[in-house]
Formats: structure tokens, C-alpha cells, sequence
């Protein structure tokens, strides 16, 4: 699945993220995530994958983005630095 540019920006808006903190999250710098949002590069399939999972959860709990990031949330309760694409396969499973 292709994401559109300003739909990545959308979701980091909506996470409250900088674009520090969602390069933090994603486990890669700051203009790798300036290129995504600017049109200037796709996300590999791992990078849309954690995407994805962070959108469902947007929608999922949208009502309560605004008092608990939900990745925060998550990364917490796994004890992780950071969510990677293995650790969301973790929930599929």
C-alpha cells in the first residue's frame, strides 16, 4: 500500500508527535520522515506497515489520543524503547 504523503503527515499530527519524535518512534532520522511527508520518498513496507497499525489505533481510539499516545502507552507496557515492525507482528499473531 502506497501512502500519500500528507496522510503521513496527518497521522503524526494527529499522534502529537514532532517530526523528532515520530523519527525517534520509527527508528530513523528526521529527514527521512521530512522526505515521506514532502512526497520526496516512500516508506519501505516495515516503516508503512508501523504506519498503519499506528492509524488503526487512531481510529480505534481516537477519543483518548488526546490524553494517552496510545504508542506511548503501548511501547510502555512492552517495556520498548521504540515499536518496531516485529513487535506490532506480535498482535497478529
Amino acid at each position: 500500500m502506497v501512502l500519500k504523503a500528507k496522510d503521513i503527515r496527518t497521522l503524526r499530527q494527529r499522534l502529537g508527535w514532532s517530526l523528532a519524535e515520530m523519527a525517534r518512534q520509527m527508528g530513523c532520522s528526521t529527514e527521512l520522515i521530512i522526505d515521506w511527508e514532502q512526497g520526496l520518498s516512500q516508506p519501505d513496507q516495515d516503516a508503512v506497515n508501523q504506519l498503519l497499525y499506528l492509524n488503526v489505533h487512531i481510529e480505534t481510539y481516537s477519543e483518548q489520543l488526546s490524553q494517552v499516545p496510545v504508542a506511548e502507552k503501548e511501547m510502555e507496557s512492552r517495556q520498548l524503547g521504540q515499536l518496531t515492525h516485529r513487535d506490532l507482528l506480535k498482535d497478529s499473531i
